[in-house]
Protein backbone atom coordinates (compact mmCIF):
# COMPACT_ATOMS: atom_id res chain seq x y z
CA UNK A 1 0.00 0.00 0.00
CA UNK A 2 1.08 3.57 -0.64
CA UNK A 3 0.80 6.25 2.01
CA UNK A 4 1.25 9.99 1.56
CA UNK A 5 2.59 11.40 4.82
CA UNK A 6 2.37 15.12 5.57
CA UNK A 7 4.36 16.29 8.60
CA UNK A 8 4.12 19.85 9.89
CA UNK A 9 5.78 21.70 12.72
CA UNK A 10 5.55 25.20 14.07
CA UNK A 11 8.25 27.83 13.59
CA UNK A 12 9.01 27.72 17.33
CA UNK A 13 9.72 23.97 17.03
CA UNK A 14 11.67 24.23 13.76
CA UNK A 15 15.10 22.54 13.80
CA UNK A 16 16.50 25.43 11.74
CA UNK A 17 16.37 27.53 14.91
CA UNK A 18 17.76 24.91 17.30
CA UNK A 19 21.20 25.27 18.86
CA UNK A 20 23.96 23.56 16.83
CA UNK A 21 24.40 20.65 19.26
CA UNK A 22 20.69 19.80 19.10
CA UNK A 23 20.74 20.08 15.30
CA UNK A 24 23.64 17.60 15.23
CA UNK A 25 21.48 15.06 17.11
CA UNK A 26 18.69 15.54 14.58
CA UNK A 27 21.03 15.03 11.62
CA UNK A 28 22.42 11.85 13.18
CA UNK A 29 18.87 10.54 13.50
CA UNK A 30 18.03 11.57 9.96
CA UNK A 31 21.00 9.60 8.66
CA UNK A 32 19.44 6.47 10.20
CA UNK A 33 16.05 6.92 8.53
CA UNK A 34 16.90 4.60 5.65
CA UNK A 35 17.86 1.86 8.12
CA UNK A 36 14.64 2.39 10.06
CA UNK A 37 12.58 2.07 6.88
CA UNK A 38 14.29 -1.20 5.95
CA UNK A 39 13.69 -2.62 9.43
CA UNK A 40 9.98 -1.79 9.11
CA UNK A 41 9.82 -3.16 5.54
CA UNK A 42 9.00 0.30 4.17
CA UNK A 43 10.08 1.58 0.78
CA UNK A 44 10.61 5.35 0.81
CA UNK A 45 9.67 6.65 -2.64
CA UNK A 46 10.47 10.23 -1.68
CA UNK A 47 10.84 12.62 1.22
CA UNK A 48 10.55 16.34 0.53
CA UNK A 49 10.68 19.47 2.63
CA UNK A 50 9.47 22.98 2.00
CA UNK A 51 10.46 26.18 3.72
CA UNK A 52 6.98 26.51 5.23
CA UNK A 53 7.66 23.95 8.00
CA UNK A 54 6.11 21.06 6.07
CA UNK A 55 7.62 17.73 4.99
CA UNK A 56 6.11 15.12 2.69
CA UNK A 57 6.90 11.46 2.22
CA UNK A 58 5.51 8.79 -0.08
CA UNK A 59 5.92 5.47 1.66
CA UNK A 60 5.12 1.96 0.52
CA UNK A 61 4.32 -0.36 3.41
CA UNK A 62 2.30 -3.46 4.21
CA UNK A 63 0.24 -1.64 6.82
CA UNK A 64 -0.34 1.67 8.56
CA UNK A 65 1.23 0.42 11.81
CA UNK A 66 4.64 0.29 10.14
CA UNK A 67 4.09 3.82 8.81
CA UNK A 68 3.11 5.00 12.28
CA UNK A 69 6.26 3.48 13.78
CA UNK A 70 8.33 5.14 11.06
CA UNK A 71 6.94 8.66 11.52
CA UNK A 72 7.06 8.35 15.32
CA UNK A 73 10.79 7.79 14.91
CA UNK A 74 11.25 11.33 13.58
CA UNK A 75 13.24 12.97 16.37
CA UNK A 76 11.13 16.08 16.87
CA UNK A 77 7.47 16.83 17.51
CA UNK A 78 5.29 17.29 14.45
CA UNK A 79 1.68 16.97 13.44
CA UNK A 80 1.31 14.03 11.07
CA UNK A 81 -1.37 13.20 8.54
CA UNK A 82 -1.23 9.80 6.81
CA UNK A 83 -3.35 9.33 3.69
CA UNK A 84 -3.61 6.03 1.82
CA UNK A 85 -3.17 6.71 -1.90
CA UNK A 86 -2.99 4.78 -5.17
CA UNK A 87 -1.51 5.45 -8.59
CA UNK A 88 -4.03 7.29 -10.77
CA UNK A 89 -3.90 4.63 -13.47
CA UNK A 90 -4.94 2.01 -10.87
CA UNK A 91 -7.88 4.14 -9.74
CA UNK A 92 -9.01 4.62 -13.35
CA UNK A 93 -8.70 0.88 -14.05
CA UNK A 94 -10.79 0.08 -10.97
CA UNK A 95 -13.45 2.61 -12.01
CA UNK A 96 -13.59 1.10 -15.52
CA UNK A 97 -13.95 -2.37 -14.03
CA UNK A 98 -16.84 -1.19 -11.85
CA UNK A 99 -18.52 0.43 -14.85
CA UNK A 100 -18.18 -2.80 -16.84
CA UNK A 101 -20.10 -4.68 -14.11
CA UNK A 102 -23.17 -2.45 -14.50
Amino acid sequence: MLFLVTMTHTPDNCPAYWPPEKQAELYEGADKIVEAAKELNIKVHFMLAEVGHVMYALLEADNIIAVSDFVNGVPFKQDVKVTPVAPLQDVIAAAKAQMAKK
